[in-house]
Order: structure tokens, then C-alpha cells, then sequence
């Protein structure tokens, strides 16, 4: 009797299980991990971390400045590593993660296979915040070790609270702008651009006196409002860190973890949603 045939599956009434969701997860986001740790940008921005760390200790021990390690320490977390490193490079990482497949065409591939396409794109997701939120921890340690290295320059004595509060912070970020990075991956063809754009939006909302409504349509809103929870800045430090409002009321703060969540969770169903249902075309890189 000759043998039968090779089919493709699901031809002879048997069906490929495939990986099931959580192992899909585990393999998409081990993948991706991988290959993202083969960006040289990332690298870079290793070695800007630490340059900024040797910036922020020649700084603190610069007489002229009139800022003491605290409020030195806070400025710096916030505008430069916060404010600028954070939400560009975590944006950049998850473009690269979820987008990068289209523009190869390794899509073609990957959906093809027996796995479904929303723990693939989960995969992606939490590999991205785990390699950011290195990536800013990193920054942060190296940042605050440089001005704690001046302990004169402290109103009493070097406070680890401030750099726990902003590894919490930073985290939590890292978590938010991968959702929000992974959205604009899988759901429009020039995601870098409109990631810039968000980035630079939320920069001049930082800056200026908006409103509510329109705050709560960043990332960096309830992350500020965490921090000023957290630290409990005077009314100088606060000043800097949120120089939009001049009447800084406790009330102001809210829930900002919530705020976190929810925002997250609607970035990450609308990024399944399109990522799921999208025919995606090859592109040709940007």
C-alpha cells in the first residue's frame, strides 16, 4: 500500500494545536529580546547613560550651581531621563519589535504559522519593557550615584528614596510608552514618525499650562503626578518639575496608577485589535 500522501494540515481532518498562548508569549517575547539586543542604537544609549552620569557628577561638584543634590538629582531624572530618554527610546524599541517584521516581510512567516497573532504581539511587548526599563534603570542608578558621589551638596544627607521613587517611575513608563509604541506599530504605516510626534506633543504639554483633558491624553502626566507623590517636593523643587502649574494643589495628584493602567490596557486591546485583523502589505523600509 503506498503511503499517503503529504497534506497540509487541517486537509485530513486533524488540525495543527499549534503553541498555546502563554508558551507563544514566552517564545515571541524570548525572540525578540534576542534581536533587539542586537540594535546598536541601544548600545548608545548605554553609553549616553553613562555619559550623563559623569555630566551629572562634574556638575555637583561645580560651586556656581545652586541646586543641592536633591533638586539636581530630580531635574535631571525628570526632563532629560524621563522627560526625553524614556518615551524615545522605548517608542524606537517597540517600533522596531512589532513594525520590524512588516518592513522584512518575516510577517509573511509569522502569520502563517499555527500561533496566534495577540500573544505574539504580547510577546513582543514585554520584551520591549523589559529591555527599556534596563535601559532606564540603568541610566538612573549611574545618574544618581554621580551626584550622590558629592555628599556635601545634600540638605542632610543622601536620600535613596528619591532614586527608588524614580526606578518606579521609570518602570511604570516603560510599561506605558511599549503599549502605546505598539499601537502606532501595528496600526499605521509610518510609526516612527507618529512616535516622534507623541513624544514631541507630550514635551510641550509638559511645558505648558493645558488642560486636564488634555493631559490625561500622555503618559507623562500620571507618571509627574506619581513623582510629586512620591517625593513631596517644597514648592521650588515642584516648581521645576511641573513649571506649567503655579497653584500646585495636593487634589491635583489623584490616582496616577490607575490613570497608568487604564491607559496601558486601551493602548494594548487597540494594538491586538489591529495587529489581529490587519492585512499587512510589503513594505519597503522607511
Amino acid at each position: 500500500m503506498n503511503p499517503a500522501p503529504n497534506r497540509p494540515p487541517g486537509e485530513d481532518g486533524r488540525e495543527f494545536s499549534g503553541l498555546g498562548f502563554l508558551p507563544t508569549v514566552a517564545t515571541a517575547a524570548r525572540q525578540t529580546f534576542a534581536l533587539l539586543l542586537r540594535n546598536r542604537l541601544l548600545w548608545l544609549l548605554f553609553a549616553a547613560e553613562v555619559l550623563l552620569g559623569v555630566v551629572a557628577f562634574g556638575l555637583a561638584g561645580y560651586p556656581r550651581v545652586r541646586l543641592d543634590g536633591r533638586e539636581l538629582f530630580c531635574v535631571f531624572a525628570w526632563w532629560f531621563h524621563a522627560g526625553v530618554v524614556l518615551p524615545w527610546a522605548t517608542l524606537y524599541l517597540a517600533v522596531q519589535a512589532v513594525h520590524g517584521d512588516i518592513e522584512d516581510r518575516t510577517f509573511q512567516y509569522l502569520f502563517l504559522r499555527p500561533v496566534g497573532r495577540a500573544p505574539l504581539l504580547l510577546g513582543k511587548w514585554l520584551a520591549v519593557v523589559v529591555v527599556a526599563a534596563v535601559l532606564v534603570l540603568f541610566g538612573g542608578t549611574t545618574l544618581f550615584l554621580g551626584i550622590a558621589a558629592h555628599p556635601d551638596i545634600w540638605a542632610g544627607h543622601v536620600d535613596p528614596g528619591l532614586w527608588r521613587a524614580f526606578c518606579e517611575l521609570l518602570c511604570l513608563g516603560a510599561v506605558a510608552y511599549a503599549a502605546v509604541g505598539a499601537l502606532l506599530a501595528a496600526a499605521f504605516r509610518r510609526p516612527l514618525f507618529l512616535a516622534a510626534l507623541f513624544a514631541i506633543a507630550q514635551m510641550v504639554v509638559a511645558l505648558m499650562p493645558v488642560s486636564a483633558g488634555v493631559r490625561s491624553l500622555t503618559v507623562s502626566d500620571p507618571l509627574r503626578r506619581l513623582l510629586l507623590d512620591r517625593i513631596e517636593p517644597g514648592q521650588r523643587l515642584q516648581q521645576m518639575l511641573w513649571p506649567g502649574e503655579r497653584d500646585f494643589r495636593s487634589e491635583l495628584i489623584g490616582q496616577p496608577l490607575v490613570a497608568i493602567a487604564v491607559l496601558t490596557g486601551i493602548m494594548l486591546l487597540l494594538a491586538m485589535a489591529s495587529y489581529c485583523r490587519s492585512e499587512y502589505d510589503s513594505r519597503p523600509r522607511e
